[in-house]
């Protein structure tokens, strides 16, 4: 289902068995009255205008259901809700879910990541590159610290001859072997109608560690970068416990 609106997609199926949390990691308080997936929605606010929000939940969500009606009626943003395939798995497999409201161009956003200095703006510059004619691009930081490379997201970033940051390389986590490839790590991604087949397909092979398909492969590689700066990936206690420790300093 295609309109005049771009989409936000929001993979919120995971179980987030990392944590061993009582309630699911985007609910999980990150300040006073706030919980993680408020700083993706708030990156999302000043575009409300312009989008719809597709949630992709999995079982026990309802909680996460109430706080986004709660936050998109408040921000005049067209909510819709969908399922997650249990037999498509990954963040990935959630994109793919929610493959009939794909928008013109569509981002894609964890509610477990945050950025550590918000930069509402880069939403923005990645639909336009979109609708301006890309196929597909990557909000990205810069990152050399071996360990974060090696169970992230990972990108090689390079500047073309017209100035613009592009994309490479690519791996999900590529384990410590292979980190010398890269220098960046992945907070979101966008990607055109037309390119989503193969741009998603990609992505979604590479996190099930299934070889590339030479159909897709060029997808991601043809990808232009939207710098962000550094983001917190609450997956684990110790990003948890990291982040709460610089909120309240």
């Amino acid at each position: 289902m295609t309109g005049s609106r771009d989409t936000v997609v929001l993979p919120l199926a995971g179980r987030g068995t990392r944590l061993g949390l009582p309630t699911p990691k985007e609910l999980l308080p990150v300040g006073p009255g706030r919980v993680a997936l408020d700083g993706t929605l708030d990156l999302v606010a000043p575009h409300a205008g312009r989008l719809r929000l597709v949630a992709v939940l999995g079982e026990d969500r309802e909680p996460t259901a109430r706080h986004l009606e709660r936050r998109c009626h408040e921000m005049k943003l067209p909510l819709a809700v969908v399922r997650q395939d249990p037999g498509v798995p990954e963040s990935t497999g959630a994109v793919l879910s929610a493959a009939a409201w794909y928008g013109p161009a569509t981002l894609v956003l964890l509610a477990d990541q945050i950025l550590d200095t918000p930069a509402p703006a880069a939403v923005g510059e990645a639909l336009d590159l979109i609708r301006s004619g890309g196929e597909s691009v990557f909000l990205a930081a810069r990152e050399d610290r071996a360990e974060r490379l090696a169970v992230d997201g990972a990108l090689q970033l390079q500047r073309d001859a017209g100035g613009l940051l592009r994309v490479t390389d690519y791996a999900d986590k590529p384990g410590l072997e292979g980190v010398d490839r890269f220098n960046a790590v992945w907070f979101g991604y966008a990607f055109a109608h037309r390119a989503a087949e193969g741009f998603v397909g990609a992505l979604h092979r590479a996190t099930l560690g299934l070889p590339e398909h030479p159909h897709h492969t060029g997808a991601v590689l043809r990808a232009v970068a939207v710098e962000v700066g550094p983001f917190t990936d609450l997956g684990t206690w110790p990003a948890v416990t990291a982040h709460w420790t610089g909120a309240a300093s």
